[in-house]
């Protein structure tokens, strides 16, 4: 049993941490964007009497009290670290290779987004009246698939690109940038260790690839 004087402490303790939890809430100042998550941060919500009797006032404002939690940027990186003790790589859509690599879950297939999309480059293709070439280039995970543990679903590149480049009409040549890439070495090394862009590499291998599929000649990697 504790005593008096131990109860006493450890609610002034509790009532101390909200009342200064609260202080700084209201007087520390508020950032709209987050570097580390790379998102922008929930703004303060609007009263209105839409918004209260449909309950997304009360949904805006916990949100918008979470994102915006004295010391959150300590917190976000301590769950981080937290997840990676656990075994647990991923944090949201990205995902940590053996090699300490940061790459992006694999992509969901949205059958109405790509059709959508590939309506308007056929359309473009069709009023362009110069020839029009589409290259999809494969995910920076795709490269990497083999250094992820625990991967909890395969990358489909590979037959998403097969997918998006059947919509393609007669007006649009098509860049097979894949293959060359799966003939790599080190596919991971075409792509930045903390970024989904290519590499100088990465960008190299694609020019190479698009130049000799149309017949032209392109300078050697010793060039650069």
């Amino acid at each position: 049993m504790h005593s008096k004087k131990e109860q006493w402490l450890i609610l002034v303790l509790f009532c101390g941490f909200l009342a200064g939890m609260a202080a700084m809430y209201l007087c520390l100042p508020k950032g709209d964007f987050s570097s580390r998550e790379k998102r922008y941060l929930a703004e303060p919500p609007v009263l209105t009497w839409e918004s209260l009797s449909e309950g997304d006032f009360s949904e805006d404002v916990e949100t918008y009290m979470a994102d915006h939690i004295p010391g959150r940027s300590f917190f976000v990186g301590l769950n981080a670290y937290f997840d990676l003790l656990t075994g647990r790589q991923g944090a949201k859509d990205i995902l940590l290779t053996e090699d300490r690599r940061l790459v992006e879950a694999p992509a969901a297939w949205d059958e109405a987004t790509v059709q959508k999309n590939m309506d308007t480059i056929n359309a473009f293709a069709k009023g362009a009246g110069i020839p029009v070439d589409l290259m999809i280039v494969p995910s920076a995970g795709w490269a990497a698939e083999e250094k992820i543990r625990g991967l909890s679903a395969p990358y489909e590149d590979a037959a998403i690109i097969g997918s998006i480049y059947a919509l393609v009409e007669e007006t649009v040549r098509t860049v097979d940038v894949l293959s060359v890439f799966d003939q790599s070495d080190a596919p991971e090394l075409l792509y930045y260790k903390t970024d989904h862009h290519w590499t100088s590499l990465g960008a190299y291998t694609a020019c190479r690839s698009y130049a000799g599929g149309l017949g032209k000649s392109y300078p050697a990697a010793e060039d650069f």
